[in-house]
């Protein structure tokens, strides 16, 4: 044993970060996300916004609760239960010192998971950027202030008359709560941040209580079992629960915790259950209550793996993390495919796609207003990714100038050549960006047959404002994370947290005249097919192959290889009679891990001609996201127009020729980043030493799409100076960004942030609809296409 107090109180001090990892890491974890990451923050703000039915509302407010008292129980009990488990092995060798960090760790543990709960609530009331800087700083202080609370309360739960009066408060608060829960949803309070902080306090305090008038009652069944003879059940729950207690080396007299961690422990589980394996339920809890419940199931699971661990003496963990990264795991990242044949297609229909000439071709002559038009607007529309962010302002932008070229009369101009889809040629999309596009064109390939009306905008806001992530998170946070546990993993369901995202956007709801139809749109509906003129523009959703990190896009053309740069064309890699649905392919581009891992597609080469026999024709291609690369998608539209360019030089036909000198090239790119450059901060020296290579390629990294859109850029304008030689009437770029127009000086109101996420709350996305509407290259193009669509 150590000679000095401070070495031995710094030696148990450690072996108590040690023992009680599990806890202690998902207690920093959640004061990580809910305090530095601004997606954090907006799951919270999302929380106080208090819309819907009353049921609905308190349902999802009880599960709150639930999940609050979930982790605290389930952080606090298995700790102590290890605690105990320690103490029994070491009760030979442990001095005071170690049994009173033994006995009160789990407390603190306890109470460090109200304050994270605390601290994250406070940041929503208060600017305090130490709060920010210091948010550890805060938990320990708060963690120490509540010992010394604790501390108090053992004494005067132990006098008569104030442990009387303790017992009558705790009753009175456990009488309270279900009251105030249903006064707070009644009243709305749930939006009021201090009033939260109020109930969290009451729950603390109840928990305070809780945790010391039953030590008192503990001790005096302790007492008590020294003077009678203890009866053994053996049989029924009774036997089973004394045997599990006794394997535990639970005292006799925990038989009251141990019971009420059991109840917690199956209602909490039953709620983590229903946000997995229903889609419903996961919207319905919502993703900050979600996120407490799993914190509080996987830190369980490794409380039981380091009890067992303390008991048998030997590392668990270290065998689960053997197996897990040298045994086999199920594979389950496979993308969601089907087949051809099953919706009467022929096998081969992504080989008949068009390639860009013909697709040129047949759109300029499919249009022959051009002629009498002394210019004629052609339309390519870039979307930076951003998860919803990037979705929702995307998918609102496009609404709007559609809506702003329906006339808006009753006749049926489905064919009006003044519609902005008319003039629509391509999309290019990355990550968000791509969702966005995918939802808008899916409603316009679902509205051919519907009289025009204006609705694009308030669909696609409608539609994108629902939440996609919860259901996401439950399979990261369940299944996803259990896959790595031998012989666990064989009990999971085969579909990961990127196919329940697909989901998400495929169940979601869809009233809107202008209808998403995730759920009944495949890509197969929506490539080209040679000899037959397409009505709608062209899809490019790009992502990344892993292995090589090359380039590719799932596009609704045939690349050739020469014209793109050797870009992996996806569809084209599909084995015969193979299709997936539009939300895969635009999921396929949005696959940012962690949240979605990188889907597999297995391809097959014939064998060489000089080993015919060769079985090594399987290629297992991964894609994660676009942006990995490209995030705007400028650099397929590149080589697009260099592909019309080469269409038009090497063109016959005299009257496509005049028709493409009379062609406008009006680029849109939709950004949702804030522009302008990096602030230059110094790098202190230890970071530099270490870091500096990481943080190089991250730089490099976030740098790479600002190069390729400022060449992209650069393209469009040297273009637009030798447009005529290039066979076109000229060549505009039209950025649109979310954030502040560093080029235009009077736009200075929308600095965010906007959280990027799959899921915002109202209160961002009502920021994005007031930039909306003074958006100002926005009201340009719309003043543009309102203009044309009332000649």
């Amino acid at each position: 044993m150590y000679k000095y107090p401070l070495i031995r109180f710094l030696a148990n001090l450690l072996r108590c970060f040690w023992i009680f990892f599990p806890s202690l890491l998902f207690i920093v974890l959640a004061l990580l996300c809910f305090t530095q990451l601004s997606q954090g923050k907006d799951l919270l703000i999302s929380f106080t916004e208090t819309a819907g039915t009353f049921g609905s509302l308190l349902l999802s407010k009880t599960i709150f609760l639930v999940a609050i008292i979930f982790w605290v129980y389930i952080s606090w009990y298995s700790s102590r239960m290890i605690s105990y488990i320690k103490g029994f092995r070491r009760r030979e060798f442990a001095d005071a010192m170690e049994n009173r960090f033994m006995h009160r760790f789990p407390r603190l543990i306890g109470y460090g998971c109200l304050v994270v709960i605390l601290l994250t609530l406070t940041t929503l009331v208060t600017d305090s950027t130490w709060l920010h800087r210091q948010p550890f700083l805060f938990l320990i202080i708060g963690t120490l202030l509540l010992w010394q609370a604790d501390k108090k309360l053992i004494v005067l739960s132990s006098y008569g008359k104030e442990g009387r009066f303790l017992r009558r408060l705790l009753w009175t608060l456990a009488a309270l709560l279900p009251l105030l829960l249903l006064l707070y949803t009644a009243l709305g309070w749930f939006s009021k941040v201090p009033a939260l902080i109020l109930l969290v306090l009451l729950l603390l305090l109840a928990f305070m209580l809780y945790l010391n008038l039953r030590r008192h009652r503990m001790e005096a069944l302790h007492n008590q079992s020294k003077k009678t003879t203890q009866v053994t059940h053996r049989r029924g729950w009774k036997g089973f629960e004394n045997r599990l207690m006794q394997f535990l080396h639970l005292p006799p007299e925990e038989k009251g915790y141990f019971a009420a961690f059991n109840i917690i422990c199956l209602t909490g589980l039953i709620a983590y259950a229903a946000g997995i394996f229903m889609l419903r339920a996961s919207t319905l809890i919502g993703p900050f209550p979600f996120i407490l419940l799993a914190f509080a199931v996987l830190l369980g699971f490794g409380n039981i793996v380091t009890a067992l661990s303390c008991k048998w003496g030997i590392s668990i963990h270290f065998f689960i993390f053997a197996f897990a990264a040298f045994i086999p795991t199920p594979d389950h990242h496979r993308v969601r495919t089907d087949n051809l044949t099953s919706r009467q297609l022929p096998p081969d229909r992504f080989r008949q796609r068009q390639d860009i000439t013909e697709y040129f071709n047949r759109w300029v002559a499919a249009r022959p207003e051009i002629d009498s038009a002394d210019q004629y607007p052609l339309y390519i529309v870039l979307a930076n990714g951003g998860a919803s962010r990037s979705a929702y302002w995307v998918a609102s932008v496009l609404g709007k100038l559609e809506d702003a070229s329906i006339s808006g009369t009753a006749t049926n101009d489905a064919g009006d050549n003044t519609r902005f889809s008319h003039h629509l040629f391509a999309l290019s999309g990355t990550s968000g960006g791509g969702v966005g596009l995918a939802t808008w064109y899916s409603m316009l390939l679902h509205q051919q047959n519907k009289a025009p009306t204006r609705g694009f905008e308030a669909a696609a806001r409608n539609y994108l404002r629902q939440d996609f992530l919860t259901f996401t998170l439950a399979r990261m946070l369940g299944p996803d994370f259990f896959n790595y546990i031998p012989g666990v993993n064989w009990l999971m369901p085969d579909e990961d947290r990127a196919e329940a995202l697909e989901q998400a956007f495929e169940k979601a709801r869809d009233k809107s005249y202008y209808y998403v139809g995730f759920d009944s749109t495949w890509i197969d509906q929506c490539v080209t097919q040679t000899g037959i003129t397409s009505g709608m523009p062209i899809l490019m959703i790009n992502t990344t192959r892993v292995k090589d990190g090359s380039p590719a896009v799932v596009s609704s053309i045939k690349l050739t290889p020469e014209l793109y740069n050797r870009r992996i064309d996806v569809l084209g890699l599909l084995r015969n009679d193979r299709t997936m649905r539009l939300s895969t392919a635009a999921i396929l581009g949005a696959r940012f891990p962690f949240i979605s891992p990188a889907g597999r597609i297995d391809s097959y080469r014939p064998p060489p001609p000089e080993n015919p026999v060769s079985r090594d024709t399987l290629r297992a291609n991964y894609f994660v996201d676009g942006g990995y690369f490209d995030n705007s998608g400028a650099g397929v539209v590149q080589e697009m127009i260099r592909a019309m360019m080469l269409s038009i030089q090497t063109s016959r036909d005299p009257l496509f020729r005049a028709r493409c000198r009379k062609l406008s090239l009006r680029i849109i790119q939709i950004t949702n980043s804030p522009q302008g450059t990096v602030p230059q901060k110094p790098i202190g020296p230890f970071v530099n030493d270490l870091l500096s290579p990481l943080l190089t390629l991250i730089g490099a990294f976030d740098m790479q799409t600002t190069v390729n859109d400022r060449r992209f850029i650069t393209f469009a304008r040297d273009l637009n100076q030798r447009a005529a030689s290039a066979g076109f009437y000229n060549v505009q770029y039209h950025p649109i960004h979310l954030y502040n127009d560093p080029e235009i000086r009077s736009d200075t109101l929308s600095k965010g942030p906007y959280a990027m996420n799959w899921y915002i709350s109202d209160s961002v996305r009502n920021q994005m609809d007031r930039r909306l509407l003074s958006q100002p290259r926005l009201q340009e193009l719309l003043d543009q296409l309102s203009f044309q669509a009332h000649r």
